[in-house]
C-alpha cells in the first residue's frame, strides 16, 4: 500500500520544463495574443499534482517576462475599457503569484525573467530581439514573437530596476490609476526579492551575490553619489525633479482609455497598397510600434522635451481617470502621508529599506557598510515632512528589527542635534546620556517634534529588547528633562501666518509624543 500523499510546502516542488506539446500550444496562443488561453494551460500545468511530490512544469523565462509586463502595461489595464484585456492582465498576475507560492522565488527561470541587463539602449534592443534564442525549450522553439516579451517588456523599456521603482512611487503621488497597477507589480517583486534573498543568505556566502536583489544593485557602482540614485528612487515623491529623473516607462502611459475602445467599433479603413493606404494593419496597439529613443529612467535625447500631458487634456479629465497631477514641489507643511503616496506606498518603501539593510549586513561589499547605509538613509529621511517622517521612525507595524530601528534612529539624531552620536548597540546609559534629554539644535517645531519621535522610538526599542535596567527613577527624570527642553526650545518661537496650520500640527504632535514617552516610562517601570 502506497503512503498517503502530503501537500508540498511552498517552494519545495521540483521544476521541470513544460512538455513540448503544451509549450508549443502556449507559444501559438501568446503570439496570437490569446493570453487567456495560454495562461489557462500554464496554470493547469503548474497546479497538476499539487498534493503529490510530482514536479511543477514551467515555461521558459520569456513567458515570465511577458506576463510580468502584461500586469502593468497600460494597453491591458489603464488605457483600455476592454474587459477581456483587463482580465488577461489580472490573470497574468495570478499566475505569477501562484508560481512564487508553489515553486518559490529561487527558481532560475523566474529570476532570469526579471533581470535588467545593463544601461545601454542599443544593448537592450539587441537583447530584446535575441536573448530568448539562448533559452531553448524542449520542443526546440526559442523566442516569443510578441512585443511584450521584447521591445515593450518592462525589462527592455526601463533603464534598470531603480528606474521602475522611482516611476512607480512617482505614480503613487501623481498618477493614482497607474499606481493601482504598479503597486501590484512592486508587491510581487518584493515577494520574489525577499524570498530569494532569504534563500541566498541561508546558503553559502557567495550565493548572496547571485541573488536577484544583488543583481539590481550591481550596476549602481561604488561611491555615495551612485548610491544616492537608489535612495532617490525609494523616496520618489512626484515632484518636478523626481519626475524628470524617473519618468514613464511607456510613451503616454498615463493617458486615459480611448473612447473607441468601448463606445464604438473603429471604422474599417480602406486597404490600397499602391496609394500607401494600409488599412488597419498598423493601427492596432500603435503605442507598441511608436517607440521613442528615450529609455525610461534615462536622460532624454538631445533636442527633445518630455510632454507633461497630452494635448487637449483637462484637469477634469485627469481626475476622472485617476491620473490627476498633484501640485509639484509641495511644501513640507502640506505634504502628509497621502502626498507621499499613502500607506501602501510607504510600506513598499520600507520593504526596500529592509532589503538594503540585509545586503549591507550580510554582504556589505555588494553595496555599503551598515553604518554608511544608515547615514545615507538619514540624508534622505531627515528632511521628510513630519507625518511621513513619523511613519519611518515610529511605524505602527515595525519593519526593522528593534536593533536596526535603533541604529537608524541614532543616525537620524545626528543632524537634528548637531552632534556625533553613538552607533551600534544602544544601552539605557547611552540613551540617557546622549539622546533622552536633548532638544533640537534650533527652535523649529518640526525638528523638535522629530527629536521627540526619535526619542520615543529608541525607548520603545530598549523596552522591547529588554535592555532597560531597574533604575527607572533616573530614566523618568532624564525623559522629563528632554520633554521640558524641547518645550522650552519652541516656547519663544514667533508665529508665522503662512505656516500657522503646519506649526499647530507639529506642536500637537510634539505634545502627543511627550505624553507617550511618559506612559512608556510608567509601563516599563510597572
Amino acid at each position: 500500500m502506497s503512503p498517503p500523499h502530503t501537500k508540498i510546502a511552498k517552494g519545495q516542488r521540483t521544476v521541470e520544463p513544460l512538455r513540448s506539446a503544451v509549450q508549443f500550444h502556449c507559444k501559438v496562443c501568446v503570439e496570437e495574443k490569446l493570453f487567456s488561453q495560454a495562461l489557462s494551460l500554464l496554470i493547469s500545468s503548474l497546479q497538476a499534482g499539487l498534493d503529490t511530490d510530482s514536479p511543477a512544469f514551467l515555461p521558459t523565462s520569456p513567458y515570465f517576462n511577458l506576463f510580468s509586463t502584461l500586469v502593468v502595461h497600460p494597453t491591458y489595464n489603464t488605457r483600455t475599457n476592454n474587459a477581456d484585456k483587463k482580465s488577461e492582465s489580472n490573470a497574468a498576475l495570478r499566475y505569477l503569484r501562484n508560481v512564487v507560492e508553489i515553486v518559490g522565488a529561487g527558481n532560475g527561470t523566474l529570476k532570469n525573467a526579471f533581470r535588467f541587463d545593463g544601461p545601454s539602449r542599443s544593448d537592450r534592443s539587441k537583447r530584446a530581439k535575441t536573448r530568448q534564442a539562448d533559452v531553448v525549450d524542449a520542443s526546440g522553439e526559442s523566442s516569443l514573437d510578441s512585443p511584450y516579451a521584447g521591445l515593450q517588456s518592462v525589462s527592455n523599456r526601463a533603464q534598470d530596476f531603480w528606474a521602475v521603482v522611482g516611476w512607480a512611487f512617482n505614480c503613487s503621488v501623481r498618477h493614482k490609476a497607474r499606481w493601482s497597477r504598479w503597486s501590484l507589480w512592486l508587491q510581487l517583486m518584493m515577494d520574489i526579492l525577499e524570498e530569494d534573498l532569504t534563500r541566498a543568505t541561508s546558503c553559502e556566502p557567495d550565493e548572496i551575490a547571485d541573488s536577484l536583489f544583488a543583481h539590481y544593485l550591481s550596476p549602481i557602482g561604488e561611491g555615495r553619489n551612485n548610491r544616492r540614485r537608489v535612495m532617490r528612487a525609494i523616496t520618489a515623491d512626484g515632484t518636478t525633479k523626481s519626475m524628470a529623473e524617473f519618468g514613464e516607462i511607456w510613451k503616454d502611459e498615463t493617458n486615459p482609455p480611448k473612447k473607441q475602445d468601448d463606445e464604438r467599433a473603429p471604422k474599417r479603413q480602406k486597404l490600397d497598397l499602391e496609394k500607401g493606404q494600409y488599412g488597419d494593419y498598423f493601427d492596432e496597439e500603435s503605442e507598441v510600434e511608436d517607440i521613442p529613443d528615450q529609455v525610461a529612467g534615462g536622460a532624454a535625447p538631445a533636442g527633445t522635451r518630455r510632454k507633461r500631458r497630452s494635448a487637449g487634456r483637462t484637469d477634469d479629465a485627469d481626475a476622472r481617470d485617476g491620473t490627476y497631477d498633484m501640485p509639484s514641489d509641495q511644501g513640507g507643511e502640506a505634504a502628509g502621508v497621502e502626498a507621499f503616496g499613502g500607506m501602501e506606498s510607504i510600506r513598499l518603501r520600507q520593504r526596500l529599506l529592509v532589503l538594503l539593510a540585509r545586503i549591507s549586513s550580510d554582504a556589505p561589499h555588494l553595496f555599503a557598510e551598515t553604518e554608511d547605509l544608515f547615514d545615507l538613509f538619514a540624508e534622505f529621511f531627515r528632511p521628510l515632512p513630519l507625518d511621513v517622517f513619523q511613519q519611518f521612525v515610529t511605524p505602527q507595524t515595525p519593519y526593522f528589527a528593534p536593533d536596526l530601528q535603533a541604529s537608524f534612529n541614532a543616525m537620524l539624531f545626528r543632524p537634528l542635534l548637531g552632534s556625533t552620536t553613538t552607533t551600534g548597540i544602544i544601552t539605557q546609559k547611552i540613551f540617557e546620556e546622549q539622546f533622552a534629554a536633548n532638544a533640537a539644535m534650533n527652535t523649529s517645531l518640526e525638528d523638535n517634534a522629530k527629536v521627540s519621535l526619535l526619542t520615543e522610538s529608541l525607548l520603545r526599542a530598549l523596552w522591547s529588547t529588554k535592555l532597560l535596567s531597574s533604575d527607572f527613577s533616573r530614566l523618568g527624570t532624564v525623559v522629563e528633562d528632554g520633554i521640558n527642553a524641547r518645550n522650552d526650545k519652541v516656547s519663544g518661537r514667533k508665529g508665522n501666518a503662512k505656516r500657522s496650520e503646519a506649526e499647530a500640527h507639529a506642536r500637537q504632535l510634539l505634545k502627543c509624543s511627550s505624553e507617550r514617552l511618559r506612559v512608556l516610562v510608567l509601563v516599563a517601570a510597572s
